[in-house]
């Protein structure tokens, strides 16, 4: 993570707060994420930046996903699918005229010649 000096990066911002929220000061957060205290206090203070190894571990010993480190407070939820259309088929057998009839019913005459057309 490139950055300038004294620029906090946001996932260390998102530590902090992370931190806070916990009641935990900067000793006991670094132990918490297994950190040298005067190491974690650097990162605090933007002036060494983190790994994408040590982003790992330190979401490894708060029980949390990168991706979680990434959006805290905020979780990060991948969309499901959402597509709630019902697909029904009913498959119903009529006589012929009958047939006509309801097909002109059910999608009325400018589909009903599309449908009856043979194959």
């Amino acid at each position: 993570m490139s950055k300038k000096k004294n620029e906090t990066h946001f996932v260390v911002k998102n530590l902090i707060k992370l931190m806070n929220d916990r009641d935990l000061n900067k000793t006991k957060f670094a132990e918490l994420i297994d950190f040298k205290e005067p190491k974690w206090n650097k990162i605090s203070n933007g002036n060494q930046s983190l790994s994408v190894d040590e982003i790992s571990k330190i979401a490894e010993k708060l029980d949390m996903r990168e991706i979680d480190l990434f959006t805290y407070p905020d979780k990060f939820y991948e969309p499901k699918n959402t597509n709630n259309d019902v697909k029904a088929q009913i498959t119903v057998e009529l006589k012929e005229e009958l047939k006509h009839r309801v097909l002109e019913l059910v999608f009325g005459n400018s589909n009903l010649e599309l449908l009856t057309k043979k194959e």
